[in-house]
């Protein structure tokens, strides 16, 4: 009477139950919790996407602007430089004055010398220590931690100091003594902008460089404007960070220019970093609730239609073989 109706059904006489069967179900019910919580984890967590696009550009359907201030943390120890000579200085392309916010310069830990090498044991006082941030434009620039021209010099660029007295003053600051100076270093850390996680990595974390002469160490640092945008947030809740690419070089003292209106040339570490005018954006593409529901439905249907079948060929087979033997 209903030729058209295809979903027919069958008889409750003629409906056999088996126990290969029944293994067969309990198997397809574990498969399809397995695939329904990988897919439930997969729609909540999103998949990560790396997209490029123009500096203060958009973000997904959201405008973002890249900060123009940007701070960089820095931790760094000398292992043969007294603290009291040392200065940290920026100097930008536009001439522009950037503030120091707060680097302290300390005596280090033991922990921060255990990269230190030699038969003769390191005097943590004769050493130094570079912890803080400093706050930078985004532009091309350089920032540098080198052996200052005078006592009076290091004062004027950084704040309180311990006490070197005139005799030892004049040694360690003549061209001389910075001919043989050891600028060893390891760099703990250096970030530009905000750390997104305790586990983020750059390039320069727990670099260690000893020269085996005086001279400038030179780091040149490509840095990429970053955007992060939370899982569920929105743009104005997106973390801007950067990241960096490094290249790096050894300048010996012999090579070293006389810098105008010095009197001698600079020792020291140098950062020289310079802003692509793209922008990185990290941000989490979710499917739809619709897509998800689609999943859910052809993950349930397909795992019973190939269990059907599964079922249909072992049940065949165990049939034929009976009638064989019978």
């Amino acid at each position: 009477r209903f030729k058209f109706d295809v979903l027919t059904r069958a008889v409750d006489g003629v409906q056999e139950r088996t126990i290969c069967g029944a293994i067969v179900t309990l198997i397809s019910i574990v498969v399809i919790g397995m695939l329904l919580l990988v897919e439930i984890r997969s729609y909540w967590s999103g998949t990560l996407v790396h997209q490029i696009g123009v500096d203060d550009g958009w973000f997904g359907k959201e405008r973002w602007t890249v900060p123009d201030r940007i701070p960089i943390q820095i931790y760094m120890t000398f292992a043969h430089i007294h603290c009291d000579v040392l200065i940290l200085e920026i100097d930008s392309t536009r001439s522009n004055f950037e503030p120091i916010n707060e680097v302290i310069f300390r005596i280090p830990t033991n922990d921060e010398l255990n990269w230190v090498g030699g038969e003769e044991p390191i005097k943590a006082e004769d050493a130094c220590t570079l912890d803080g941030h400093l706050t930078i434009g985004k532009v091309s620039a350089n920032f540098h931690v080198e052996v200052s021209e005078s006592l009076a010099a290091a004062k004027a660029g950084r704040g309180q100091m311990h006490t070197i007295p005139n005799a030892v003053n004049t040694a360690l600051f003549s061209m001389e003594h910075r001919r043989t100076l050891n600028i060893s270093h390891k760099i703990h850390s250096l970030h530009f902008g905000e750390r997104i996680h305790e586990d983020m990595v750059a390039p320069l974390d727990g670099v260690v460089n000893s020269p085996p002469v005086a001279g400038q160490q030179q780091y040149l640092l490509k840095v990429i404007p970053t955007v992060v945008k939370k899982k569920w947030g929105s743009v104005k809740n997106a973390i801007a960070t950067n990241q960096y690419s490094l290249a790096e070089q050894f300048v010996r003292f012999d090579s070293l220019p006389l810098l105008p209106g010095k009197t001698g040339s600079a020792v020291g570490v140098y950062f020289f970093y310079d802003f692509f005018p793209v922008m990185i954006q990290v941000g989490v593409r979710r499917s739809s609730i619709f897509e998800f529901i689609v999943s859910v439905c052809a993950i349930i249907g397909g795992v019973f239609a190939m269990s059907s079948i599964v079922d249909g060929i072992i049940f065949r087979s165990t049939k034929l073989l009976d009638t064989k033997h019978d």
